[in-house]
């Protein structure tokens, strides 16, 4: 960008991370717009602080952090589990949201029998977390086949920011916020007017696939796929990725 764009941009991060999992992002576009990184209720230092995460308590806190910066309206930038807070949170608070980007993101599962799968399986990895050290949950984590293309200095880097969350605390928010706790949105994404850009790696067809549904979903919506680049497109590509986004919100004023 040759001028400062006065929108700011709220980064909303996936599981089992923290706002430092931005870190190249925020230096990126340090000096561009005001950027804000929010951290989720159960995960590193706001833990259970509020209380269980729920699909509900996650909104409020989402339009505290809105409130108390006075960064209304702000473009939202959900990765994965973010991307779920941010689809929700846009269809509820409209007024506050500028534009909308979701990274390898979903709407929700909107057949029943393979939510209430993924619940089951959520629910049995929570209790698994429960019993565990966090270090044997990340060494776990760590191996779900949506990471495990990354190279190896990612997953390690990766590494200090995982091992920050009380085990307890993620298991909470994986009951409370993960894939099967929220309803299907699929059919109310029409309802979001802001300018919506869904991003995919080209190495995820998974999420690619539904990048193109999110797309096709919201009137005017735009879908673009990063090259060289897994399920966290903004880890492994973070130049790329952002100036998408920032030639995306510049076609749009913001």
């Amino acid at each position: 960008m040759t001028e400062f764009a006065t929108t700011p941009i709220l980064l909303v991060h996936g599981f089992a991370q923290t706002p430092k999992s931005w870190q190249t992002v925020i230096e990126t576009i340090a000096g561009a717009r005001p950027v804000h990184a929010i951290e989720l209720p159960g995960h590193g230092a706001t833990g259970l602080k509020q209380g269980e995460p729920t699909v509900d308590s996650v909104r409020a806190h989402v339009a505290r952090y809105i409130a108390d910066r006075a960064i209304s309206p702000v473009v939202l930038w959900g990765y994965s589990q973010g991307a779920r807070v941010v689809f929700d949170y846009a269809l509820e608070h409209s007024d506050d949201v500028a534009a909308v980007i979701v990274e390898s993101g979903t709407a929700g599962i909107d057949d029943p029998l393979a939510r209430a799968d993924r619940r089951s399986r959520d629910y049995a990895l929570s209790k698994r977390l429960e019993n565990s050290t966090i270090r044997q949950f990340v060494e776990l984590w760590e191996k779900v086949p949506a990471l495990t293309d990354q190279s190896r200095e990612l997953i390690e880097a990766q590494r200090d920011d995982r091992m920050s969350h009380d085990p307890k605390a993620l298991a909470q928010a994986l009951r409370g916020i993960g894939q099967s706790a929220y309803e299907p949105m699929w059919d109310r994404l029409p309802e979001i007017h802001a300018p919506l850009l869904a991003i995919s790696g080209a190495r995820d067809r998974l999420y690619t696939d539904k990048a193109l549904r999110i797309a096709e979903c919201v009137p005017g919506a735009k879908h673009v796929t990063i090259k060289d680049a897994g399920h966290s497109v903004h880890m492994e590509q973070p130049e790329a990725t952002v100036r998408q986004i920032e030639s995306f919100l510049s076609l749009h004023g913001l």
